[in-house]
């Protein structure tokens, strides 16, 4: 049962390495459009899996982009106001989107689940957000790139929120 939320993790803190690997080499002071491109990516895979699971590959791929996008520019936006702390806030909106979503993607067309749902997976996301934040940017850029604990610390961020967003929907309905 929980294979989609593992393959997810993988899948995700994979991306998310490689995407580090690439920010460590010198993207020139977080570029607004790198981190764009960098959210439309790394959750347009997520969307294509989340949209896989129910048949809808090229719809989950598409509302990833756009959870990605809207996270990334929120972060964007909102860092002027807060600095780095604003990354708090728009991994939040990213579940949100992501299980709003979701939500769609099982046929579902509440905009009001969608969101509560959103709530209850952010946190949950946020607890394992928290370790990519204390073990892996406290100090960024780092002299150099442990690329497997990036990857850890990655796996242990998505895999809260992902078994949450894509398990807890499936087990209530076997219920």
């Amino acid at each position: 049962m929980l294979i989609p939320a593992f393959v997810g993790a993988l899948l995700l803190a994979g991306l998310s390495t490689a995407a580090d690997y690439i920010w460590f080499l010198g993207i020139p002071s977080h570029q607004w459009y790198s981190g764009v491109i960098h959210g439309a990516v790394l959750f347009a895979a997520l969307g294509g899996l989340m949209g896989f699971q129910q048949g809808k590959f090229v719809t989950g791929a598409l509302g990833g982009i756009a959870s990605g996008i809207l996270a990334a520019a929120s972060f964007y936006v909102l860092a002027p106001l807060g600095g780095y702390n604003m990354m708090v806030v728009s991994w939040f909106l990213l579940w949100i989107a992501l299980a709003t979503l979701q939500t769609s993607l099982e046929g579902e067309m509440s905009v009001a689940r969608g969101i509560g749902r959103g709530i209850v997976t952010s946190i949950v996301a946020g607890l394992g957000f928290a370790v990519v934040l204390f073990e892996l940017y406290r100090g960024w850029p780092p002299a150099s790139f442990p690329a497997v604990k990036h990857f850890v610390a990655w796996v242990m961020a998505y895999a809260p929120g992902l078994y949450v967003l894509l398990m807890a929907p499936n087990a209530a309905r076997r219920g």
